[in-house]
């Protein structure tokens, strides 16, 4: 068992000291508490450091572009189904300078 100080830690994992005592504080790292004094073995320290290691991400679904054949089929549902549901654009309830209108 090699022990170690935060300060020998912090050179090693290039982590600054404030960032191991939160690891320490929230128990992510493994330590030892002498008299009050942190220590660290070195050998648990590259034992956390390689089980730290993410593991292969899962291969991403190549995403296909959908064809222009369909991208039209699409819309024109869409505008079919709009229709059907008696949207008439030119019988708008509101006009375009409603918004602009001050009250007075």
């Amino acid at each position: 068992m090699e022990l170690v100080t935060i300060k020998e830690i912090s050179i090693y994992l290039k982590v600054k000291e404030s960032t191991l005592y939160s690891w320490v504080h929230n128990g992510i790292m493994p330590f030892y508490k002498l008299n009050g004094l942190l220590r660290f073995d070195m050998a648990e320290i590259e034992a956390w450091v390689r089980a730290s290691k993410p593991s292969a991400p899962e291969p991403i679904m190549e995403l296909t572009r959908p064809q222009t054949k369909d991208i039209h089929r699409i819309a024109k549902r869409a505008i079919e189904e709009v229709k059907q549901n008696g949207y008439n654009p030119s019988k708008r309830e509101t006009s375009l300078n409603q918004a602009l209108r001050k009250e007075v």
